[in-house]
């Protein structure tokens, strides 16, 4: 019963920012004067590091790592992987970025992406085995649970992400994960791939993370509306990762009067709807109070591992 409620809110959800096009009339909304002349948003090219040796129990683990992460980021729609690098690839990487900004060039990367295996454990448990008691239609019967094992093997990764050429550390966190398995074997035993398994489930909780860091800015470039709703097109589409239901913050851009510096705040959330073009879409407004949209406004999807990821 649970589970058909929850698919009823699902499918209800889903429905609400289904949208006809037909509805909804243009809108007249300024200009935001600071905002950037081209609004096409950028998609952030990156060079992968290796992950440096790091062997448990003589299995490699590192290169799991690296080719989990790899492989991750190559279907991802928010970056573009250029190459993966040895540690002392990295001045040839600087170099490129130099080149690239000298002469408009698209051989260098933006970020370098550096991982480092910092720990792996594997913890077996062992579970007594005991008698217990069911009820039949002839009265209780004994029964005998017996022992066994079971393991749990945890991995801590650090990734940091550095700007090219300066190699300016941008973002730097580490991220744990765990993997679980138990057997009907009452003897220890080790078990290679629950080890990789954790290696690879601390790799996606980084890749979560690095999709909110490398999200896609696209700006606001056409506003409609049908009484009190509001819809706006964005310079965001398939082909930056976007699907029907992902949130976004929207942003607006003003320049400080004494630096000079282009500075932006919240000023409402939108959803994807169901239309969805390569590199634009409509989203569904609900701008914070007293805030009105302006063509140039910045919005910025909020990528993160959900429930809903399993619709995309």
């Amino acid at each position: 019963m649970r589970f058909f409620f929850l698919v009823i809110i699902i499918l209800f959800t889903g429905c609400s920012t289904k949208i006809n096009l037909s509805d909804y009339r243009p809108a007249y909304v300024p200009k935001n004067p600071v905002a950037p002349k081209n609004l096409s948003s950028k998609i952030k090219k990156v060079s992968i590091v290796k992950f440096p040796k790091y062997y448990y129990k003589n299995i490699d683990i590192s290169n799991t790592a690296t080719y989990t992460l790899n492989s991750l980021l190559q279907t991802s729609r928010f970056v573009k992987v250029l190459r993966v690098i040895p540690e002392y690839k990295i001045k040839d990487e600087i170099k490129a970025a130099e080149i690239s900004i000298e002469t408009d060039s698209k051989i260098g990367a933006d970020y370098l992406i550096k991982g480092k295996i910092l720990n792996v454990t594997y913890t077996p448990k062992y579970h007594r085995g005991f008698f217990y008691y069911i009820k039949t239609k002839y009265g209780k019967v004994r029964k005998y649970s017996p022992p066994y094992y079971s393991y749990t093997a945890c991995s801590q990764i650090n990734i940091n992400v550095l700007s090219l050429p300066e190699l300016k550390e941008d973002f730097s966190k580490t991220f744990e994960g765990c993997a679980y398995f138990s057997d009907n074997v009452a003897f220890k035993r080790f078990y290679p791939n629950l080890v990789i398994s954790s290696v690879n489930k601390t790799v996606k909780y980084a890749f979560n993370s690095l999709k909110k860091f490398f999200a896609p800015k696209g700006y606001i470039y056409e506003v409609r509306k049908n009484g009190d709703d509001l819809i706006a097109k964005i310079t965001l589409g398939k082909n930056q990762g976007m699907y029907q239901n992902l949130e976004l913050n929207i942003y607006r851009l003003q320049k400080d009067p004494v630096t000079g510096d282009i500075e932006r705040y919240k000023i409402g959330e939108g959803k994807v709807s169901n239309l969805i073009f390569d590199n634009s879409c409509w989203i569904s407004v609900n701008p914070d109070d007293n805030q009105h949209l302006e063509i140039g406004d910045m919005v910025i999807p909020s990528f993160e591992s959900s429930f809903w990821d399993i619709f995309k």
